[in-house]
């Protein structure tokens, strides 16, 4: 009678090699007495992800892998209890193993499934959120089944992020990701109510105007001596991105390579990881000293320890603000706007903003001060 087959097979309908840019979707072959059937596993990869039958090279890899193996295991216990009924279907195994899935997975293993769905369709620093707020549920074990997925248990959520220092719009996204997990286990009729339709999530302060260094606090940053060799190295990437005004993401895949010479300035251009919107920037000369220090391969540490030890390393210069990575994007534009000497929309292309309204809303009232400045002093000149 022989024993049915379970093989992972990628891209069957050969999809990437037409178009080395599309995904394929890894599948499930189950073979028995020469019939095939095959199941999804809602897995989808470019062509170089998958190796040797696994999952390499992707963001979440590790719990793509991982679900893999639950499929695996679980369509292999079907087909044990099918050959000890002496009935073996094998068109019958995709559906069997959705009504276990339904019945003993939990919302956190949902979660990583659904996760593991949207990875294809989502910008790399959007898939390294949902990685972190996955690693936190995993490690809080708040929420776990679905029945914690309740109002208090999500206000407990909150409460323990705070604790552990989180400010409201860091806190906001968290949530933010949570929620379309639990919008998605109620549309599958997974939960009998959605806990958040009655809960309301403060954004926080999303503007930056609060999220940036003084001119003074700067400069006293960017020259403070510094004894400790990695405390040194977060201070100097903190001064690249100040000056250049990237993001963490951007400043993870920034290539000097890249750059070229025009007019005797440095310019590099890019496309920012997060949007995609083009952004230009020329290398002024503080932020070119950095690049020679490091011979033009900038020391780049994980978001999290740059966090860290940046605030460590703000220390030295008597700075006792909550800063990170992303204050000194917010940094380098005040700077510029507070000039007034460089109009809004080379700010907005320098930031790689999609449009000047997002630029202007963003630094509103600091454009408001400048404003009250340059008028205070075009009066002085009058009388």
């Amino acid at each position: 009678m022989g024993t049915p087959k379970l093989t992972f097979v990628f891209d069957r309908k050969h999809v990437t090699k037409k178009d080395k840019k599309k995904t394929g979707v890894v599948e499930l072959r189950i073979t028995y007495n020469k019939v095939r059937t095959y199941m999804s596993t809602n897995i989808w990869l470019l062509e170089k992800e998958w190796v040797n039958g696994r999952v390499v090279g992707k963001q979440g890899w590790k719990e793509l892998n991982e679900q893999l193996s639950i499929i695996y295991s679980k369509c292999s216990e079907i087909v044990t209890e099918m050959m000890r009924g002496d009935c073996i279907n094998i068109k019958a195994i995709p559906k069997l193993y959705e009504e276990r899935i339904m019945q003993t997975q939990t919302f956190l293993e949902y979660a990583k499934e659904c996760a593991g769905q949207k990875m294809k369709s989502l910008k790399v620093g959007t898939q390294k959120r949902y990685k972190v707020v996955l690693d936190f549920l995993d490690e809080w074990k708040g929420i776990v089944y679905f029945a914690d997925v309740t109002e208090k248990n999500i206000a407990k959520m909150d409460e323990y992020l705070e604790r552990r220092g989180l400010k409201e719009s860091s806190r906001y996204n968290y949530h933010k990701i949570l929620k379309s997990f639990v919008i998605q286990a109620f549309d599958d009729g997974l939960l009998t109510k959605n806990p958040y339709s009655k809960m309301k999530i403060k954004r926080g302060d999303e503007d930056g105007l609060t999220r940036f260094l003084t001119p003074a606090e700067f400069h006293r940053f960017e020259s403070c001596k510094i004894d400790s060799e990695h405390l040194a190295r977060v201070r100097d990437l903190f001064v690249f991105q100040t000056y250049t005004m990237m993001s963490y993401s951007d400043l993870e895949h920034f290539d000097y390579g890249k750059c070229e010479d025009m007019g005797g300035q440095v310019v590099y251009r890019a496309n920012r990881i997060k949007t995609e919107q083009p952004f230009t920037i020329v290398l002024l000369k503080p932020a070119l000293a950095i690049l020679k220090k490091y011979d033009y391969m900038l020391p780049i540490a994980s978001n999290q320890k740059y966090n860290d030890y940046l605030k460590a390393a703000a220390k030295y210069a008597k700075i006792d603000k909550p800063i990170t990575t992303h204050w000194a994007r917010h940094t380098g534009a005040t700077m510029l706007v507070n000039e007034g000497q460089i109009p809004m929309h080379i700010v907005q292309h320098m930031l790689g903003h999609a449009s000047i309204r997002e630029t202007e809303k963003t630094y509103a009232k600091v454009l408001d001060r400048t404003i009250v400045e340059t008028m205070a002093n075009y009066q002085k000149k009058k009388k």
